[in-house]
Parts: C-alpha cells; structure tokens; sequence
C-alpha cells in the first residue's frame, strides 16, 4: 500500500508539472481568437466579449491556478474553436482512439510473442539473424512515411482498402498497422533476449538436465522468467502508442484524440490542449505506475528496489 501510495504521489506531482509547462508554453503563443481570420473581422467590442469571458488578458498563471480550481470541479473548460465545452469534444472522440490503440496492442502482443519465440528457437542462427535485421529495420521506419507509403500502395495503387476516413473496421487496417509494426519490432527482440537470457543460466541448466523438451522449456520456464521485464515494457509501449496516434489518425482522418490534438495546437486552442495533456499524461503515468506496481506483486523481491 505504501508503494501504491508513493507512485501514485509521484504520478500526481509529474502531471501537475507537465500541465504547468504546456499552459506557459502555450501562453507565448497569440490566443486562438487572434488567429481565426473570422473573428478578426468581427467588431472590437464582440471580440473584447470574448476575450473577457476566457480570460485572455489576465496574466498566464492567474488563468493556470483558474483552471486548475474549475478542474477540481470536473469542469475541463470550453473550446476556443469549437465554443462548446471540452468534455463533449472528447467524449465524442475518445472511443475511436480507445478501438485503435486497442487493436494496436493487441496486435503487437499476438504476433510479437510468436516471433520473440522463434528468434528464441535458435539463437544466432541464420534465420534469428533474417529476423533480427528485419525487426531492426521495421523498427528504424518513421510513422509518416510507412503511413504515406500503405496509402499508395493500399489504397492508391492496389485500392484495396480506403485511403482515410472512418466509416468501419476497413478503414482502422491501415491505421492499425502504423501503430503496430514499430513496437511489433521492439517487443519481439525484447522477448527473445529476455528468452535467451531465461534459458541460458542456471535454471535452464538444470531444466534441460532433467531432460525437458525444448518447446515445454521455453513456453513454461523461458516465459514466466521474462514476464516481469515484459510487463514493465507493457507500461512503456502506452506512451508510444498515444504519440505516434497523433500523426496517425491525422494522416488517415481518424477523428480521434489524436487529430485532435493537432488540431487544436494549429488552433491554439488551450483548454482542448490542456485537456489532451491531462488525459494523456493521465493514462501514460497509469499505465507505468500499474506496470511497475503489478511487477513488484509478481516478484516481492523488487519491492526493495526504489
């Protein structure tokens, strides 16, 4: 409990630091109402109204220890660009990138495990060596290309699948896929390390002195002595996932959290954007603080460690 308490502490202490310095980062920055040309047509004592109902003008930390009293209250704000209020906004958006990074991990953790096994197999052999090297380039390839170049050749060239949009599972392929490949890439090399490590010392020793066959050896013993620094890697591919949803959903038109985010940084829409940062910071430092906390139950010896 204490250790729960501790992290969860930490995690509350970090995101009231990163909500803090994208509110005055994003303070420098000209207010969204100054750069819509629409409403630099409208008349003075209209945008004045504007300006007085959101605060503008006050100075950047009275509005920030104001935001963060109306948060207390569970009210997130109201967007600049949209004027209506932020929570509608993401209760509208958030179940699309909730499917999509869903299927996200859930493919990489279904074909993830089969090749980290195979590389397992046999290391250092040619085919573990073929599988490396893909995995490595795979993993070197940035979002926005490997999103452009599916669309081409998906959608544009072959027209099997839809170029952007969403309108069913059709259109999530191309997305899930960007989302995918990179950690796919990542995980895979961690667990045949993490394997081959398991099965090389003494443990795996003594199971093969006692004559254990090598697939039962590496599904029942190579496993379950990787499943901590797997299961501290499952809270670090939730910050990776959200990220790379940005670029992602913005390319394909998903409207999702991650479009979103984009586009109200274009906008310099603040609360949306603080909002975003909350969520997301929220759901990162839960998915750590959970991945850490479910090592620590699993294994008591690293309850000493921090």
């Amino acid at each position: 409990m204490a250790r729960a308490a501790r992290r969860a502490a930490e995690a509350a202490i970090t995101l009231a630091l990163v909500t803090l310095v994208v509110f005055a980062l994003a303070s420098t920055l000209p207010a969204g109402d100054d750069e819509d040309e629409h409403e630099r047509a409208l008349p003075p004592p209209y945008r004045a109204a504007v300006r007085a109902q959101f605060h503008l003008d006050d100075p950047w930390h009275v509005r920030y220890v104001r935001w963060l009293g109306d948060l207390s209250r569970g009210d997130l704000g109201i967007s600049l660009r949209e004027k209506r209020p932020v929570a509608a906004i993401l209760r509208e958006r958030l179940p699309v990138s909730l499917a999509l990074n869903a299927l996200a991990l859930a493919a990489i953790v279904l074909v993830a495990l089969p090749l980290g096994i195979a590389g397992a197999w046999r290391p250092a052999s040619r085919s573990d060596r073929a599988l490396g090297l893909a995995t490595t380039a795979l993993y070197a390839v940035p979002v926005f290309w490997a999103a452009l170049l599916l669309q081409w050749v998906f959608a544009v060239r072959l027209r099997w699948l839809p170029l952007f949009g969403f309108a069913g599972a059709a259109h999530l392929v191309l997305p899930v896929v960007c989302l995918t490949y990179g950690g796919l890439a990542y995980v895979s090399r961690f667990v045949r390390t993490s394997l081959v490590e398991g099965t090389t010392g003494e443990g795996g020793r003594v199971a093969r002195a006692r004559g254990v066959g090598p697939v039962r050896f590496l599904l029942f013993h190579g496993l379950p002595q990787s499943a901590i620094p797997l299961l501290t890697l499952a809270g670090f591919l939730v910050p990776r996932l959200v990220g790379g949803a940005l670029l992602v959903e913005e390319i394909f038109g998903i409207p999702g959290l991650g479009s979103l985010m984009f586009q109200s940084v274009l906008a310099r829409d603040l609360p949306v954007v603080l909002a975003l940062t909350l969520l997301s910071g929220a759901v990162t430092l839960a998915a750590m603080t959970g991945a850490d906390l479910v090592a620590a139950w699993v294994d008591p010896r690293s309850r000493r460690v921090a």
